[in-house]
């Protein structure tokens, strides 16, 4: 069933940081979605910055279990963490074996570096690097990602344009700031289901108990 709280609970949107955002891949929450936590002005200046990925999403089952026997934890911190403001830059490491003294996979750690577009709608391109793997994952190509909050952000923009044309706009300009094919695919049909005006959400929140 759905939470009573079922809206309280929906991503919430920061179009100026990626500080407050998750991130999801085929509109799934939870489904090794990337949650990068609120910060406050003195975790800012301090580098307190926290973020981790979420496997918390039942279909996640399908994938293999640690290297020990263990399930894969629900939420997996990503440490050393780095962030450029102006560059729109993450860097972190998911640590495997320092974490849970295992490796998942073979693979004992995996490096991010992403960079967002400008209004913190998606991950615009990046790597993800594991220890035991020749090539990395490439943002908008392997592992294509964006705001959870895309939907309602969409919607808040239908409503204040005047034209189908205005909105289309929105579309235009994420080809500008460089999205990828496969990633405005994404963007383009959750943008069309918020211009039709459809009820029903492209996206799984995994806010059902």
């Amino acid at each position: 069933y759905r939470n009573v709280d079922f809206q309280a609970q929906l991503p919430p949107y920061v179009a100026n940081s990626i500080w407050g955002n998750t991130f999801c891949q085929m509109y799934t929450v939870g489904l090794a979605s990337y949650h990068f936590e609120e910060t406050t002005e003195a975790d800012e200046a301090s580098g307190n910055y926290r973020a981790y990925i979420s496997y918390e999403h039942p279909h996640t089952n399908v994938w293999p279990a640690l290297d020990n026997g263990e399930n894969v934890p629900g939420r997996v911190p990503f440490r050393i963490i780095e962030w450029d403001p102006v560059e729109r830059i993450f860097k972190g490491d998911i640590c495997w074996e320092e974490e849970y003294n295992t490796t998942w996979m073979s693979e004992d750690k995996w490096h991010y570096e992403i960079k967002f577009d400008p209004k913190f709608m998606f991950i615009l391109s990046g790597t993800c690097t594991r220890s035991n793997s020749e090539e990395p994952h490439q943002f908008g190509q392997d592992l294509v990602y964006v705001n959870a909050a895309l939907e309602s952000v969409l919607g808040d923009i239908r409503e204040t344009v005047s034209t189908t044309g205005e909105y289309l706009d929105v579309v235009r300009k994420w080809r500008q700031d460089g999205a990828s094919g496969r990633t405005l695919e994404m963007l383009g049909e959750v943008s069309m289901r918020v211009l039709d005006n459809r009820p029903e959400s492209m996206f799984d929140f995994n806010l059902y108990r």
